[in-house]
């Protein structure tokens, strides 16, 4: 009989899956809510945040604006170049990186006409965008009683509630910060 190759993932990434599958949608896209996953194994951290795009932007819609363009520029720079968790030292680096959001990279649809704008309208009905958040992070003084640290809710005022699940070698939990509180552990 012929073998298959066997492909072996990372622990951090056996422990995500495991997490996502199992995980009910806490949020189930209600503006206000944000949530985020973690996988841990030793200094490594890999993590998924998922919010509705509302919490992030203001809005769901497709950037109509040059203020909608640039606050998406704004949050997707911060989402991709600043690690979603921390040590209370500030040591985790970003290892990589990847944000999804449908409208990234789109130019606002207005034309101009004499003295006015006329801007090309989705239907009226309500879009449900989310933005995801994939990092990977090296975070060389991480240790199981580790106090993190989250600057989300800080920069982006509309999440009221972030839902944290984590898995790691030392057991597995889950946790909701309210808005303002910014330092958890993760304690079995």
């Amino acid at each position: 009989m012929p073998s298959t190759p066997t492909r072996i993932l990372p622990i951090p990434v056996l422990l995500l899956s495991a997490l996502t599958a199992s995980a009910e949608n806490l949020t189930a896209h209600q503006h206000g809510q944000a949530e985020l996953q973690l996988a841990m194994d030793g200094q490594s951290v890999e993590l998924m945040a998922m919010s509705p795009a509302h919490n992030l932007l203001g809005f769901e819609h497709e950037p109509r604006t040059k203020a909608e363009l640039e606050a998406v520029e704004t949050a997707l720079a911060w989402l991709t170049e600043t690690p979603i968790i921390n040590t209370l030292s500030g040591s985790c680096s970003i290892q990589t990186s990847e944000v999804h959001y449908a409208y990234a990279g789109n130019d606002a649809h207005h034309e101009e006409h004499g003295d006015h704008a006329h801007e090309h309208h989705e239907s009226e009905e309500t879009t449900h965008t989310d933005i995801e958040v994939f990092q990977t992070l090296n975070c060389p003084d991480l240790a199981p009683d580790s106090q993190l640290v989250t600057s989300v809710s800080e920069q982006f005022p509309a999440i009221e509630n972030l839902y944290i699940q984590w898995a790691g070698p030392e057991g597995q939990g889950a946790l909701r910060l309210e808005q303002g509180i910014t330092e958890f552990s993760l304690r079995p």
